[in-house]
């Protein structure tokens, strides 16, 4: 009987050990999507792990993991609402980069910003349009990426929007519609890498920062040391240098 007692108060006072210690070597799952110049495939594909993403973010997000000694592995792949639904539902999974809307704000736990970008509409060289108001985009036929900031702001403000998975770019060109709803710097790069050369600007709607979004579970003591480490290597210049580097190619 005795033993019996020992053995329970041994194992009391190593389950709070075992339990810290599964907890610190929790991996988190990064999911990101190809979003040049800010995560992309190396190779342009549309899944793609760990060495073969390349971009701004996917730098600052790999250096900040390994400055926090807090262990991950990286997978790009699409869609991307999808992926904002299994980094929402799915404890130890985080998304980026992903922008901080009133709507998506209660659904995770944030560390960022990461980058800035521009909501805007653009169109090929040369095409006559003029907005002086985005209502006056309205009377034209917009492309955009499903589930990107930019589409679901223009779907709350009643735009009717012909949605793609890739290659809008080339779908602009093509005329399959009139105006890109997309972001800048990515529209920019995007439309280079693709061939189609760079695209005028008919309407800039706002601008916004992006972020590492991690699951509600995520211990706050992990939210705020990534969230501190971010902040020193932005005050470093680590984060300026890397931008510059992409968007002077």
């Amino acid at each position: 009987m005795f033993n019996k007692i020992i053995c329970r108060v041994m194992l009391s006072l190593l389950l709070p050990l075992l339990a810290g210690t599964a907890q610190a070597s929790d991996v988190i799952q990064i999911l990101t999507q190809n979003y040049p110049p800010f995560s992309m495939s190396a190779n342009g594909k549309n899944f793609e792990r760990e060495d073969g993403i390349v971009g701004i973010d996917k730098e600052v997000v790999v250096e900040l993991f390994k400055r926090a000694e807090i262990p991950y592995q990286m997978t790009l792949r699409f869609p991307w609402g999808r992926l904002q639904e299994m980094a929402e539902q799915q404890p130890d999974f985080a998304v980026y980069s992903l922008s901080r809307s009133a709507e998506r704000e209660p659904r995770f736990k944030w560390v960022g910003p990461l980058s800035e970008i521009q909501l805007v509409l653009l169109k090929m060289p040369g095409n006559p349009i003029v907005l002086n108001s985005l209502d006056d985009a309205r009377r034209y036929s917009i492309g955009a990426v499903a589930g990107t900031s930019v589409s679901q702001y223009l779907e709350k403000q009643n735009f009717s929007l012909k949605t793609t998975l890739s290659n809008a770019p080339a779908k602009l060109q093509a005329g399959e519609f009139d105006l890109w709803a997309t972001t800048n710097p990515a529209g920019d790069y995007e439309s280079r890498q693709d061939g189609v050369g760079k695209l005028d600007v008919a309407f800039s709607i706002s601008s916004t920062q992006l972020y590492l979004a991690l699951n509600k579970e995520t211990p706050d003591e992990v939210v705020q040391k990534l969230q501190s480490t971010l902040d020193q290597m932005r005050q470093e210049g680590f984060i300026d240098q890397v931008t510059a580097r992409y968007l002077s190619e």
